[in-house]
């Protein structure tokens, strides 16, 4: 019992990424689309991240606790994909 109580589990880690479903009729979905392809990142869709200002003005993401705006969907992709890059325990 002892032993399986710290058995290592080989998890992968992923990156965490959150859309607010109103941003994303006001054009994240492009960059959505990008992301739910991809293997290391789960994508977590809500009805609001309680950034609503943020919202109103910008495209947004909420990437690994940290929102990430930006004023067009490729540049939005970019600059997700920077802060992806930050966490160095995430392939």
């Amino acid at each position: 019992m002892f032993k399986s109580l710290f058995k290592r589990k080989d998890k992968v880690l992923k990156h965490h990424i959150e859309f607010c479903m109103s941003n994303l009729s006001f054009g994240s979905a492009d960059v959505y689309d990008e992301l739910i392809q991809r293997e290391n990142v789960v994508i977590e869709e809500s009805g609001c991240t309680s950034n609503c200002e943020t919202c109103d003005s910008c495209l947004f993401a909420v990437v690994n606790s940290e929102v990430v705006t930006a004023e067009t969907a490729d540049k939005l992709l970019q600059r997700v994909e920077e802060k992806m890059k930050e966490n160095p325990l995430i392939d």
